[in-house]
């Protein structure tokens, strides 16, 4: 299964009031920082094989469609679907989603800046076809697991906030097929992953990934 969309910056401005210009607030910490070059290699563990691979993820380039200038982290051909992302002025990461040069919708992503429970809704493009030229549209409930926690990794501890949601639906009973986790740390990016599988009730570690080193280039 493989998911995308796309995003946009909120520009925060400063107002006028009471014959006084209110100074601009500052820009936080992403917690995805983006930019081109930016680059996360983790291991990943597949439970149950005794198998283990290095997973390299990099913002591979800067594009621009339907006028909005936002970076991918897969390869883009003309009139394909296409997700790009930004971080917003609250640190957010936001997704925006293309089809045909043309664009789609947004959606939120990863949150900054919540509370252990705090829940909204992520619309997720699932690739239907073989060559990635058709998707379908997965509605999923993202919430936060956790709003500080400490993951320590072979690259050092990192305080992050935790995110789960259930992809690829649901059984007969209506409980996931799935769950996954993911952990992000602000100016770091994705610190851990983990995914679990369901089956009758039976609860299944069915792999995860660590952060073992991560280049950022300058700029977010």
């Amino acid at each position: 299964m493989k998911t995308f969309g796309a995003v946009m910056t909120a520009v925060l401005l400063g107002l006028y009031s009471c014959g006084k210009d209110e100074p601009e607030k500052e820009k936080q910490i992403p917690l995805l920082p983006l930019n081109v070059g930016n680059s996360w290699t983790h291991e990943q563990t597949w439970h149950g094989q005794d198998r283990k691979e290095t997973v390299r993820m990099e913002i591979n380039s800067l594009h621009v469609i339907d006028g909005y200038e936002r970076f991918a982290l897969s390869e883009y051909e003309k009139g394909m679907p296409i997700s790009l992302l930004n971080s917003d002025d609250e640190g957010n990461c936001v997704e925006y989603l293309f089809n045909r040069d043309a664009f789609v919708h947004k959606m939120m992503v990863f949150k900054n800046h919540l509370q252990k429970g705090d829940k909204w809704i992520y619309l997720s493009a699932v690739y239907s076809n073989y060559d990635y030229s058709k998707y379908k549209i997965e509605e999923m409930e993202m919430t936060c697991c956790a709003a500080d926690t400490l993951i320590v990794t072979p690259k050092g501890s990192f305080r992050c906030v935790g995110f789960s949601h259930h992809p690829g639906g649901c059984d007969d009973t209506g409980e996931p097929l799935h769950t996954m986790f993911q952990f992000l740390s602000a100016g770091a990016g994705i610190v851990k992953y983990v995914h679990y599988e369901h089956d009758n009730g039976k609860t299944t570690l069915f792999t995860d990934r660590v952060l073992t080193d991560y280049s950022l280039k300058q700029g977010v």
